[in-house]
C-alpha cells in the first residue's frame, strides 16, 4: 500500500549537465604514448584492491563469511602462514591478484603505462591483451611464492593466460554501411566473469595434509586449475574476538526466493544452522514519486511510503 504526500522542489534548468563524449579505450594507445607514466604500483594496487573487495562483497553477500574490508585487507597485508590458509585465505590471494593482473593487462595494452604493451605499431592497430607479460610484472613485484601459496599463484596466473578472447571490430568501412575489413585482437574476459569463475574455484578447492612426505610429487600432481587450502575455516556463526568479522547475529537474510541458490536458503544457513531465530519485521521506505513540472519550472513531487517486509537473524 502507498500514500502520497504532496511536496514540491525546485529545479534550475541551468543544473542540467551537458552529456561528455567519452573517447573508446581501444583507441588510447593510438593517442597516449606521448602521456605514458611510469607504473604507480601504489595506484594501480589500491583502485585493484577496492575493485576486488567489492567483488568479493557481492559474491559472498548471503554466505556466513560476508567478506568484511577490514577482514580482506587484514588477509591480504598480513596473510596466513602456507600451512595455516583456509578458504578464504586463499580466494583473497586469488581475487587480489587477479584484479591487479587484470588491470595491469588492459593499461599496457591502452598504453597508459610506459615500458610495457605493444611497441612499433601502426597508428590504426590496436594492442592486443597479454597476461603473461603482466603477470611477469607482479611477480617481479610481488615474487611467486612457494608451496601452497606458489601453487594458488599459478592457478589464478592459469585463469587468466585461459580467459583470453577475440574481439573483433570495422577497420574499414564502406559506403554502404558494411564492413570491408575486420581487425580482431584477444583481449581479456570482463573481470566479473573472472570473479564468478574464482568463486567456483573456491567452492570446489581441495583441502591438503601438509604432513605430506614426498610434497614434490603431491605439487606435480594437483592440476592448474584447482585451489589448495590447507585448514578448515573457522566458526563464522560467531563475531571474531579482534572484530575481524561480526558473526550472523544480525544479519539479514532474504525469504524471496532470489535469483541464487544462496539467496534463497540464506535465512537457513545465516539464522537456523548458527542456532539463531528468524524475524520478521515491515521497514518504511519513503520516495519522491508522481513527479510533474508546474508553472514550467519548479518540479511537483507526492512522497510515496512503502512497507517492506524485511528478515533478519536474532
Amino acid at each position: 500500500m502507498f500514500h502520497t504526500l504532496p511536496i514540491i522542489l525546485g529545479l534550475s534548468m541551468a543544473s542540467i549537465a551537458t552529456s561528455a563524449r567519452v573517447a573508446d579505450p581501444s583507441s588510447y594507445y593510438q593517442y597516449s604514448t606521448q602521456f605514458q607514466a611510469p607504473l604507480s604500483w601504489d595506484a594501480l594496487v589500491a583502485s585493484s584492491l577496492e575493485r576486488a573487495i567489492e567483488s568479493c562483497q557481492q559474491s559472498f553477500k548471503w554466505q556466513r563469511w560476508n567478506c568484511p574490508s577490514a577482514d580482506f585487507i587484514r588477509r591480504r597485508t598480513a596473510p596466513s602462514e602456507a600451512h595455516k590458509l583456509n578458504r578464504e585465505d586463499v580466494y583473497v590471494a586469488g581475487i587480489a591478484m587477479a584484479s591487479i593482473v587484470h588491470a595491469l593487462t588492459t593499461d599496457c595494452a591502452n598504453g597508459l603505462i610506459a615500458g610495457c604493451g605493444c611497441k612499433d605499431l601502426a597508428p590504426s592497430t590496436r594492442c592486443a591483451h597479454d597476461p603473461a607479460q603482466a603477470l611477469k610484472l607482479y611477480e617481479q613485484h610481488f615474487g611467486s611464492g612457494a608451496g601452497a601459496t606458489g601453487h594458488n599463484q599459478r592457478v589464478v596466473g592459469e585463469l587468466l593466460e585461459q580467459s583470453l578472447e577475440q574481439e573483433c571490430r570495422c577497420k574499414q568501412q564502406g559506403a554502404q554501411g558494411n564492413c570491408l575489413e575486420e581487425q580482431c585482437v584477444q583481449v581479456l574476459r570482463p573481470f566479473d566473469l573472472l570473479a564468478q569463475q574464482l568463486q567456483q574455484m573456491y567452492d570446489d578447492a581441495i583441502q591438503l595434509d601438509g604432513t605430506t612426505s614426498n610434497l614434490k610429487i603431491m605439487w606435480e600432481n594437483i592440476p592448474l586449475d584447482s585451489l589448495v587450502y590447507m585448514e578448515d575455516s573457522p566458526n563464522y556463526c560467531e563475531p571474531e574476538a579482534s572484530g575481524r568479522w561480526a558473526g550472523t547475529r544480525g544479519r539479514q537474510c532474504s525469504k524471496t526466493g532470489g535469483s541464487s541458490v544462496e539467496e534463497r536458503l540464506s535465512c537457513q544457513q545465516l539464522c537456523r544452522v548458527c542456532g539463531f531465530r528468524v524475524r520478521s519485521q515491515h521497514v518504511r521506505h519513503e520516495r519522491r514519486c508522481n513527479c510533474k513540472l508546474v508553472w514550467g519550472f519548479r518540479l511537483q513531487c507526492d512522497v510515496c511510503v512503502q512497507l517492506e517486509r524485511q528478515y533478519s537473524c536474532y
